[in-house]
């Protein structure tokens, strides 16, 4: 056995580390759009960006675009970034003096860079500002003591130079600015002035300088500039020990970034393109030559994921050659091809056209939160790779195999693969799971039969709607699960600031990520911050409304008043609650029973509903039972009642399991309606059209009244069952038919009068979930389906398919409809194992704003007369929430 000296390191170090590199360019991004209210044209850059110090972390430069400030002035990322405190002092340093009379003409027409440099247990910021105009020396001393009426200003003498010190009185807000070859410098730190105006000093190589000077985007509203070398250096300053493996793939890589922001008010993105010193040495290289391709294997990653590193190959003849210069000029080589050869001679298998063959163009590092970590690899083909693995690895368990040799993944894939020297590993589907240790396999096993995964996380969602999935290296960190992990990582002072919620947001941040696409020996590259942004849908609610047990039923939402209306929920200790629009509790009052179906509102707004302890109740909008209610029902109701006009008189129609129940408004069982002998169990509501009555049973039996109870046709639909609502509505022919679905998938069109018919819609299982939407698209009305994870929409008709969605988890909740202003239909989904509430258009799209973190049965639209669409929802506090969209 060997090994080809592998670093030991913590696993946490290898992958958390790179947040430090994203979140100082986040500072970067933010801190200087508070500068970014002057006009200005293009000028020459090089100059200013000679007087950088040598170990500059990142410069940023900005047009001077009018418009700026009233695109970034609410954006909250900038504050969460660099903290409220430091959020108001830019906004006054830039109102009081880049703004001032004295100082503007000189400024107004310049470009302006916001540099960050180390210093002890700080990074301290550089603003270089070049002037339009020349100011003479004798000038400068009275121009600035012209502001003493904002800031307190005074001047010392120092390497030649003035230095001038203003003070705007607030907690460390000593500004120290210089004035040196057209152009101003100024800084919090004197010391870095100091560093500035010392020609002894290195500074900024030329070819970093005319790199970013040739990639300054004119176009861009921000442009930052990145040296690669630094990577190591912001490490050593940032952390308390050092960095792992993630940050080490960038070691000795040469070059620089140019990346310019694209504007998203819940994100940060910054894109463009990256250059390097092609060193063999460097496996990033690998990838500088191969071009953008699809990822997908996050799909398989856990819910407890705190970051992934993943690659992509497209040209996999490229990467083998690229990875034998590597391992060459490492003088690995002949280590490799010994290991290789030795396997052939003991196993009759040779790595590299064997194994090498069936591996896909795929594959990932990913860390939990427990820092134990998975290594994921796309398999070619899965029918042939445990056949020809098994010669090269022993049982362990039924489904779980251990390489009998070390170092075979690392031979083939490189150094993704240098923390797995003899793994365990297993296969879900087309994709071979390792692990380091049998435990951790077991427990990922766990979690895909439960589909526990990262991409069910509300987080993941998020970033999925900003950031692609074509790249060849992704690197993500995700905050919630890396949190605890970075703070252990960082130096005191950085873990205070990432720590503070009151003054920062780093906690609001869902996640961090870059990526990485080769482009012809060169590399395109992204960064993505997405932003739990306060104003986002489900961040702040306009109120809450709390209970002492759990709420049990949606929230449903009727009329009041001519001019008010409010919302009715029932609680776990079977308590109904009325609430005001604003959220107040107008009355509450204990029901017997829990309530069946959905509550319906009579035109005297009066409610009617059913209760589980056979219980018919109607009371006024104050909560208070109407004479004579509540009534005893001699059956248990399964549905939601429907409430029709049928002969001038207005009747309330319950299933109730093997009977139908017919009241009158005032509570009377309706004579001609009793006795009705029902084959089957009634569980969905009974549907009424133009003066027919039409019941469906579980078993296959379906009925048509007329409007006095008369039996006019029963259908017998045999060897199948059903356990989904019917629906009636017109068919071609402006007749009304009924439809319904049984447990096989067949759609059947019933018009009591021919032979009905079926339609194959889908292989469903026995536990669909299906519902019709007919009030809005009343003369074809959609089919909703939910069969395991997947949704899909019908048209009724013609049974075409309208869109379809898959999900993470499977989903057990029927769809929910709300109707919308434009006379169309939301659909409502919840996942309940994840706790995520979706809403759907007509047309497949998920609202904006959506999903959301929420359990089961909610609400969507207005819930005033005049009020904008809210969503009313309940989260496991125990609370009613109101989000207004």
């Amino acid at each position: 056995m060997f090994t080809f000296g592998f670093d030991t390191d913590l696993c946490v170090m290898r992958n958390t580390i790179i947040v430090t590199v994203l979140l100082f360019i986040a500072v970067i991004g933010a801190s200087i759009y508070y500068f970014s209210g002057l006009n200005s044209e293009k000028k020459e850059t090089v100059k200013p960006l000679t007087f950088l110090p040598e170990e500059t972390f990142l410069i940023t430069a900005f047009q001077n675009d009018p418009t700026t400030d009233n695109i970034f002035k609410d954006f909250e990322i900038f504050e969460a970034i660099l903290g409220k405190q430091e959020t108001k002092q830019l906004q006054l340093l830039k109102s009081k003096l880049l703004r001032s009379t004295a100082l503007q003409p000189y400024v107004e027409a310049t470009e302006i860079y916001v540099s960050f440099h180390p210093e002890k247990d700080k990074i301290s910021t550089l603003i270089t500002i070049p002037t339009v105009d020349k100011i003479k020396d004798v000038d400068l001393p009275a121009l600035l003591t012209s502001l003493e009426k904002s800031f307190k200003v005074n001047k010392q003498d120092t390497l030649g130079h003035t230095l001038f010190s203003m003070d705007y009185g607030a907690k460390d807000s000593l500004l120290y600015v210089t004035y040196v070859k057209d152009i101003f410098f100024a800084s919090p730190s004197k010391e870095l002035i100091l560093l500035v105006l010392d020609n002894n000093k290195p500074k900024l190589d030329k070819a970093h300088i005319n790199y970013f000077v040739d990639n300054n985007s004119r176009k861009a509203p921000l442009s930052v500039y990145f040296i690669h070398d630094q990577v190591k250096n912001m490490g050593s300053h940032i952390l308390r020990s050092k960095y792992g493996k993630t940050i080490a793939l960038f070691d000795n890589l040469g070059g620089q970034s140019a990346w310019n922001l694209n504007f998203k008010n819940d994100a940060l993105i910054l894109s463009g393109e990256s250059e390097t010193e092609h060193k063999k040495e460097n496996y990033i290289e690998l990838f500088s030559y191969q071009t953008k391709t699809t990822q997908s294997l996050y799909n398989y990653f856990p819910d407890n994921t705190a970051s992934y590193l993943s690659f992509s190959i497209s040209n996999n003849d490229r990467f083998k050659e690229d990875l034998r210069q590597l391992f060459e000029k490492r003088n690995e080589l002949k280590t490799v091809n010994t290991l290789q050869e030795n396997i052939q001679k003991q196993k009759g298998i040779h790595i590299g056209t064997d194994i090498g063959a069936i591996l896909g163009s795929e594959f990932a590092v990913v860390e939990q939160s427990n820092q134990a970590e998975l290594l994921f690899i796309r398999l070619k083909n899965k029918s042939t790779i445990t056949s020809r693995l098994a010669r090269l690895a022993s049982a362990v368990t039924d489904s779980i195999q251990r390489f009998d040799q070390s170092n075979i993944l690392y031979s083939l894939l490189g150094d993704p693969a240098k923390a797995f020297p003899r793994p365990y590993f297993t296969q879900i589907g087309d994709v071979l799971v390792l692990a380091n240790s049998l435990q951790t396999l077991q427990e990922y096993q766990k979690d895909w039969r439960r589909a526990n995964l990262l991409v069910g996380t509300l987080g993941f969602k998020n970033f999925e709607k900003i950031q692609g999935n074509e790249a060849n290296i992704t690197y993500f960190l995700r905050m919630r699960t890396s949190s605890s992990l970075i703070q252990r990582l960082l130096k005191p002072a950085y873990q205070k600031t990432f720590t503070n919620k009151d003054n920062y947001g780093y906690q609001d941040f869902f996640s961090w990520s870059f990526q990485i696409s080769g482009n012809n020996g060169r590399f395109l590259s992204s960064i993505y911050g997405i932003f739990k942004s306060k104003a986002a849908l489900g961040a702040t609610p306009e109120w809450t409304y709390e209970f002492e047990n759990r709420p049990i039923t949606q929230p449903w939402v009727f009329q009041h008043s001519d001019t008010s209306q409010f919302i009715v929920v029932q609680e776990q200790d079977h308590t109904i609650h009325g609430i005001h629009p604003a959220g107040k509790k107008l009355w509450s009052t204990v029901f017997s029973g829990r309530v069946v179906g959905e509550a319906q509102q009579l035109d005297d707004r009066s409610i009617i509903l059913l209760t589980d302890k056979d219980r018919l109740y109607r009371f006024d909008t104050s909560g208070k039972p109407l004479p004579g209610f509540s009534i005893s029902l001699p059956a248990t109701p399964t549905a939601t009642p429907t409430i029709a006009q049928i002969n001038n008189e207005q009747l309330i129609f319950i299933p109730a399991g093997r009977r139908m129940l017919v009241y009158d408004i005032q509570g009377k069982e309706v004579e001609s309606w009793k006795n009705k002998t029902i084959d089957g169990q009634i569980h969905f509501d009974i549907k009424i059209q133009e003066g027919h009555v039409y019941v469906g049973t579980d078993n296959g039996h379906f009925y048509q009244y007329d409007d006095h109870g008369k039996l006019l046709k029963e259908e017998i639909l045999y060897s199948t069952t059903f356990k989904n609502p019917i629906t009636v509505a017109p068919n071609s022919d402006n007749k009304s038919v009924l439809y319904t679905v049984d447990t096989d998938g067949y759609l059947y069109t019933l018009d009591f009068v021919n032979k009905p018919t079926r339609r194959k819609i889908s292989n469903w299982d026995s536990k669909t979930r299906l519902a019709f939407e007919s009030t809005v698209n009343r003369n074809n009305p959609l089919m909703v389906s939910l069969n395991k994870k997947e949704l899909a929409t019908y048209s009724v008709r013609d049974t075409s398919k309208i869109f379809g969605f898959n999900f993470t988890q499977e989903v057990t909740d029927r769809p929910q409809f709300f109707r919308n202003d434009a006379n169309s239909v939301f659909i409502g989904v919840a996942e309940r194992a994840n706790s995520l509430i979706y809403l759907f258009d007509e047309k497949g799209a998920v609202v904006n704003g959506f999903p959301i973190e929420a359990l089961p049965n909610f609400y969507y639209g207005k819930i005033d007369y005049n009020s904008g669409n809210y969503l009313l929802c309940i989260r496991r506090d125990k609370k009613l929430y109101a989000f207004k969209n």
